[in-house]
């Protein structure tokens, strides 16, 4: 079975909140408070796509990973300036490690490299140490911790940037 990337459209508004939330109740357990992980979280991600979805707040692109039928991860990158700042990058748990992060990453850096983005960025918490070794071996420059919130939820986090978002793209195996 191929992976598939596709445009998220209005109706994947549910799907990606799902996914955004196993991946944090994944990869974030622990680092964030339990009870907003199980309780405030689902209502919270659901509100923030569906708001997102039926009304995109700045130019960029969402893209959906599927396998088959199965949505397995998605990536929502902004256009800031000449900048693409990647929100969000999350792959199903059980899955991480096979290629999907970087074929989304590429292709989001790709298509706001055709609307004019020169480099790229994003925030990964402090504690997400295989997120931080992801980007790393992409060729990010790993900035130094940060005071941050997500979802009302306060955070330490370290700016990832590449000031040629093509050598972004060449990391991630796609032809420039």
């Amino acid at each position: 079975m191929s992976l598939r990337l596709r445009a998220a459209r209005a109706a994947d508004a549910g799907t990606i909140a799902a996914l955004h939330l196993a991946s944090w109740r994944d990869a974030y357990r622990g680092m964030l408070d339990d009870a907003f992980l199980d309780a405030e979280a689902p209502g919270a991600m659901a509100a923030h796509w569906q708001a997102v979805m039926a009304r995109r707040p700045l130019p960029g692109v969402v893209l959906l990973a599927k396998l088959g039928h199965e949505a397995v991860g998605f990536c929502a990158a902004w256009k800031h300036g000449a900048t693409a700042h990647v929100d969000n990058l999350h792959v199903r748990p059980g899955l991480r490690g096979a290629g999907i992060g970087r074929a989304l990453i590429a292709e989001a850096a790709t298509r706001l490299q055709s609307r004019g983005c020169a480099g790229a960025d994003l925030r990964v918490f402090v504690g997400n140490a295989a997120a931080l070794r992801f980007y790393r071996g992409l060729g990010a420059r790993i900035g130094p911790p940060e005071a941050g919130a997500s979802f009302g939820q306060a955070v330490i986090e370290r700016r990832c940037d590449w000031p040629d978002i093509g050598k972004l793209i060449a990391a991630a195996g796609l032809p420039r």
